[in-house]
């Protein structure tokens, strides 16, 4: 399991361009990318093998090309669960989400005639930085941590979104805590807890609403998870404020 390709690009949803060499940064992700910031999808990761199926059905892509900036080869990405650690080369990263939801289709599939990302890609977050080299071992480490996740409004994430998370970090102290917009009306919840207690995986998801909007959207979602006999492993709590996070 070793590292093929690196790619940075300085705009999102464009073409990677290859380097030999990259510097991963702490909660950031790759120096000189445009996805790397203070969230969770800093590092993004799609396999070798995934690229050359889309070969097989005779589209020109190679490595970079679905905007992914670590390219691996020999290991099944889409495996792994979310909160697994990889030592790539020096570093370490902790697997953070597992593909994507494309809304519209992007520069890269029109440019490529599809993007196997949403499917297969995988994303991280920087825990240990460091330089990456192409050719670098990658190492699964054995075991997960907990992740943890906040939906709540633009609005409110703007008011007070790092309180947020400090709390819900100093609480529970995560791997990493992502964060989801709630759309005005809370239209979205209902998908957004299916795809985080779902195909995400995540342990712990925090639904911030200050104006106890949600609260039916809640109930009735955990009612119905429970009588359609859906596992109870992620945990769901309404929360008004972040008092009432330190005390769950």
């Amino acid at each position: 399991m070793h590292v093929k390709a690196i790619s940075i690009s300085d705009r999102k949803g464009i073409r990677k361009n290859n380097i030999d060499t990259g510097t991963l940064l702490v909660d950031f992700g790759l120096a000189g990318d445009a996805h790397g910031g203070d969230w969770h999808r800093q590092v993004s990761l799609l396999a070798q093998e995934s690229i050359d199926t889309m070969r097989a059905k005779g589209l020109d892509v190679v490595a970079g090309n679905f905007a992914e900036n670590i390219t691996t080869e020999g290991i099944d990405l889409t495996t792994l669960a979310v909160g697994t650690h990889l030592n790539v080369g020096e570093t370490e990263l902790v697997i953070s989400q597992l593909g994507k939801i494309c809304h519209h289709h992007c520069a890269i599939y029109h440019q490529a005639g599809d993007c196997v990302m949403p499917r297969e890609g995988i994303f991280a977050v920087v825990r240990r930085g460091g330089i990456i080299r192409v050719g670098d071992e990658i190492q699964l480490k054995e075991g997960r941590s907990t992740t943890g996740a906040v939906i709540a409004t633009a609005e409110s994430l703007k008011v007070c979104g790092g309180v947020i998370r400090e709390a819900v970090m100093s609480r529970w102290a995560h791997a990493f805590i992502r964060v989801d917009l709630l759309d005005a009306e809370g239209h979205n919840l209902g998908p957004l807890l299916d795809d985080l207690s779902g195909r995400q995986g995540i342990d712990r998801v925090i639904v911030y609403d200050p104006e106890g909007r949600q609260t039916i959207g809640i109930a009735g979602y955990v009612g119905q998870a429970i009588l359609a006999g859906r596992p109870a492993a992620t945990i769901i709590s309404h929360c008004r404020t972040t008092a009432e996070i330190a005390r769950l």
